[in-house]
């Protein structure tokens, strides 16, 4: 295990046929050009030096991560922990069909709530924790694409701290490389070569590697 490492947290690209609709879990299809950002998101990894790719089993992630992995010729590992949080019965329903009375509930206790037959904050937090926890202790370069619950947690725990699960998304085809390590993080020349109108949202970060202590309600 090495001292430094980068990681590059993805959420996997727009996708169509879901306006307005609730999705969680349900396998929705990714709209057109979608290969641009796994091209773009390839060119990022190739620059910090990934040689691991992690993906959510979702077709909207797993697609563009068997793209990246076969191009790249890297590892790819599918882990379930990476799945959007479940909305159980809600899925596939138009928001407006879902009870206010309901939605209520859910935003007041984000943490605490799960929808019938779907999945509390709190068990979403303590499987992200987890994987983030386990990725950490490898502290190798690698590269996470995944859905906005999860990446609003990990963003978070970027910080050491808890990730609110009711704070924006960030953006479909959006990348950010975090820098994690006892020192600075050097990417090098190659990532100097990434072109500027990759369709891409890219951000740095730059923090000492810890194993996030998690604690209160989002």
């Amino acid at each position: 295990m090495t001292d430094r490492f980068a990681v590059v947290l993805a959420r996997h690209p727009a996708v169509t046929g879901a306006e307005g609709v609730c999705y969680g879990q349900h396998d929705v299809a990714l709209a057109e050009g979608w290969e641009r950002m796994a091209d773009g998101l390839r060119t990022v990894m190739q620059g910090v030096g990934c040689r691991i790719l992690f993906s959510s089993p979702a077709r909207r992630c797993r697609m563009v991560a068997e793209r990246v992995a076969q191009f790249m010729n890297l590892e790819l590992r599918v882990d379930s922990r990476l799945r959007e949080i479940s909305f159980g019965e809600w899925e596939g329903r138009p928001w407006s069909r879902i009870s206010r009375t309901a939605l209520d509930a859910w935003a007041a206790d984000v943490s605490g709530f799960a929808p019938p037959g779907g999945e509390s904050g709190s068990a979403l937090r303590a499987r992200v924790r987890h994987f983030w926890t386990e990725m950490q202790q490898r502290g190798q370069s690698c590269a996470i694409i995944t859905h906005g619950g999860p990446l609003r947690l990990m963003h978070g725990m970027v910080h050491g701290t808890a990730g609110n699960l009711l704070a924006p998304s960030p953006p479909m085809g959006s990348v950010r490389v975090i820098e994690q390590g006892s020192t600075p993080f050097s990417t090098g020349p190659s990532e100097l070569r990434i072109p500027s109108r990759l369709p891409l949202h890219q951000e740095r970060h730059r923090s000492v590697r810890q194993v996030a202590t998690v604690q209160g309600s989002t």
